[in-house]
C-alpha cells in the first residue's frame, strides 16, 4: 500500500495533542530531573553562609565636619582586604579557640562593603548553621578589634612625635626666657622676645593638634545585625536546585516529545483514530484480548458498532471486509458477526487466515448442540492453501453466499497488501479494527487511501484498549472457548477440516 503526505497547518492544537500523546516522556524526564536534582542535593556538600552587618566607624579628627560625608572617608577596598586578611582569619580563629581553624575561615569569609555607605556584611561559610553563625560574628569582632588597634597605634604614633617635638619647644621656651631676663635692654632682649613669640606660636599649634589627636575616637565599629538574626543561606539551594532540575526535565521532556513525535506514529485514542482513518469510531472495546463470545462490557460495545454499521452500510451491500490491525486473531470479526446474527439477520462469517487456536475455538463451537445465534455460519480457510488460492477460495466463500446474507470478511492487515487489496475488491464496506497504542497512524492512513481508490467506503473502526503488562500475561495462559449457547452454527465446517 503507498503512503500518502497530507499537509497540515500547525496551531496551538498541534502542540497540545504532541504533549497529550508523548506525556510518558515528558513526566519521564521530568521525575529523572527531579531524582538528579536530589542526587545532587544528598551528594553535594551542604554549605551554609552566615552574614554580619557592622556599622564602620570613622576615624578622624572632625567627625561633624558636613563638607565630606563619612563614606567619602573609608577606602571600599582597603576596608575588604583587611577584613579578608589572615591576621583577621587568625584572630576571629582564637576567639572560637579553634587556632586549627584559621586557614579555613580566611578561605571562606568574604565581605562587602554597601556602595556609598559606611556599612559591612561580613560573611562565613561553614558545613552547619551554628558554625557559620559563629565564624560571621567571630570575624566580624576581629575586624572591628583589628581596625581599632591599628587606629590606636597610629595615633599612639602621631601623639608620640608631637609630644617630642613640644618637649623640645618647651625646653627652647624656657632658654629664650632666660636670655630675655638676662639681656636687659637693647637688641638682645629684642631678639629674644621674638624668638620666644615664634617658639609659644608653634607651641599653641602643636598643643592643638595634640589635643585633637587625643580626643579621636578610635573605635573600629559596632555589630548592626548578628548573624543569628539575618537570613542564612545554604548552598546549593534546596528549593532553587530542585526546581532547576524539575524544570530542566520538563524542558528536555518536551523536547523529546516534539523530536519523537515524527518517529513516533502510534495511535494512541480514539480521537486520533477519527483524524488519521477518516471514519468514525463505531464502538470501543474495554479488553484488549477480546474473548468469545464476547463478554458484558465488550457485548454492548459491539451491539453499538453492529447498529452504527448497519446505519451506515450502502443499500444493496453484501460484504463487510472487516481488516484488523490487532492481535485479536478474528475474535473482533467474530464479535461482530455474532452481533450483527443476533439482530436478525443472516451472516456468514468468512475467515481465510485463520489461526490454530482461533480454528480449536470455533471447531469447539461447533461441537455443541443447536446454535443461540441460527443466522450466523462461518467458512474457515484452508491452512494448505497460499497465495491466489486462498485469494479464489475467499472469492468463493464470498460471492457463494446464499441472497439476503451479509458476508463478512475477516483478514488480518499482517496478511499483506495483495490480501487486503483483494478482500477490498470483494466488499462493498469497510471496518478496520485498530488497537491504541499499537496501530500506527501510517496504517490506518493506508488502509483509507486504498479504500477510497477501490471506491469502497470507509464505516469506521472498533477499537481495542491499549494492552497492558498485566494484559500480554494472562493473554498467554486464558483459553477462550464460546459458551454453549451463543455458538455458530455447525454448518459449513467441514471446510476448516
Amino acid at each position: 500500500m503507498s503512503d500518502t503526505a497530507h499537509t497540515t497547518t500547525l496551531g496551538l492544537d498541534h502542540y497540545a495533542r504532541v504533549l497529550r500523546r508523548q506525556w510518558r516522556l515528558v513526566v519521564a524526564a521530568i521525575a529523572i530531573g527531579a531524582i538528579a536534582a536530589i542526587a545532587y542535593l544528598l551528594v553535594a556538600p551542604q554549605r551554609i553562609t552566615a552574614t554580619t552587618d557592622v556599622n564602620l566607624s570613622v576615624i578622624t579628627t572632625d567627625p561633624f565636619n558636613p563638607q565630606r560625608a563619612a563614606s567619602g572617608l573609608l577606602d571600599d577596598a582597603t576596608e575588604a582586604a583587611i577584613a579578608r586578611s589572615y591576621v583577621v582569619a587568625e584572630r576571629a580563629a582564637a576567639l572560637l579557640g579553634d587556632a586549627d581553624a584559621t586557614r579555613e575561615i580566611h578561605d571562606t569569609v568574604d565581605v562587602t562593603i554597601s556602595e556609598g555607605g559606611t556599612i559591612a556584611h561580613v560573611s562565613a561559610t561553614a558545613a552547619t548553621r551554628a558554625l557559620a553563625i559563629e565564624r560571621a560574628d567571630s570575624v566580624a569582632a576581629a575586624y572591628l578589634a583589628y581596625r581599632s588597634e591599628q587606629a590606636e597605634s597610629r595615633l599612639d604614633v602621631m601623639v608620640s612625635g608631637l609630644s617630642t617635638r613640644i618637649d623640645e619647644l618647651d625646653a627652647q621656651l624656657a632658654e629664650a626666657n632666660a636670655a630675655i631676663a638676662d639681656a636687659g635692654s637693647g637688641a638682645a632682649q629684642a631678639q629674644a622676645t621674638s624668638d620666644r613669640e615664634q617658639i609659644l606660636l608653634e607651641l599653641e599649634g602643636l598643643l592643638s593638634q595634640r589635643n585633637a589627636l587625643q580626643s579621636v575616637d578610635t573605635s573600629g565599629g559596632s555589630v548592626l545585625t548578628g548573624a543569628a538574626d539575618n537570613p542564612i543561606d545554604s548552598a546549593p539551594p534546596r528549593y532553587t536546585t530542585a526546581a532547576t532540575g524539575i524544570g530542566i526535565g520538563a524542558i528536555v521532556g518536551i523536547l523529546l516529545a516534539f523530536l519523537r513525535e515524527p518517529f513516533d506514529g502510534r495511535l494512541r485514542s480514539g480521537a486520533e483514530i477519527t483524524r488519521a482513518l477518516g471514519g468514525r469510531v463505531l464502538a470501543t472495546l474495554r479488553t484488549p484480548h477480546p474473548r468469545t463470545p464476547l463478554e458484558a462490557p465488550d457485548a454492548e460495545a459491539m451491539r453499538i458498532a453492529r447498529e452504527r454499521l448497519l446505519a451506515d452500510l450502502p443499500a444493496g451491500a453484501r460484504a463487510v471486509a472487516v481488516l484488523d490491525d490487532t492481535s485479536s486473531e478474528g475474535a473482533v470479526a467474530t464479535g461482530l458477526a455474532m452481533a450483527t446474527a443476533q439482530s436478525g439477520f443472516s451472516v456468514r462469517l468468512v475467515l481465510p487466515h485463520p489461526s490454530e487456536r482461533r480454528l480449536a475455538v470455533l471447531r469447539s463451537a461447533g461441537a455443541a448442540p443447536r446454535a443461540a445465534v441460527p443466522g450466523l455460519s462461518v467458512r474457515f480457510g484452508r491452512a494448505d492453501l497460499h497465495g491466489e488460492a486462498r485469494t479464489a477460495e475467499a472469492r468463493v466463500a464470498v460471492e457463494s453466499a446464499p441472497e439476503g446474507t451479509l458476508v463478512m470478511l475477516a483478514v488480518p492487515v499482517s496478511a499483506g497488501t495483495a490480501d487486503l487489496l483483494a478482500a477490498l475488491r470483494l466488499a462493498d464496506a469497510v471496518v478496520v479494527v485498530l488497537q491504541e497504542g499499537a496501530s500506527r497512524r501510517t496504517t490506518a492512513a493506508a488502509l483509507r487511501d486504498e479504500s477510497a481508490t477501490a471506491g469502497v467506503p470507509l464505516i469506521g473502526a472498533v477499537v481495542v484498549p491499549r494492552e497492558r503488562r498485566r494484559s500480554r500475561r494472562r493473554a498467554g495462559r486464558r483459553e477462550v472457548a464460546p459458551a454453549a449457547d451463543e455458538t455458530p452454527a455447525r454448518e459449513e465446517y467441514a471446510d476448516a477440516v
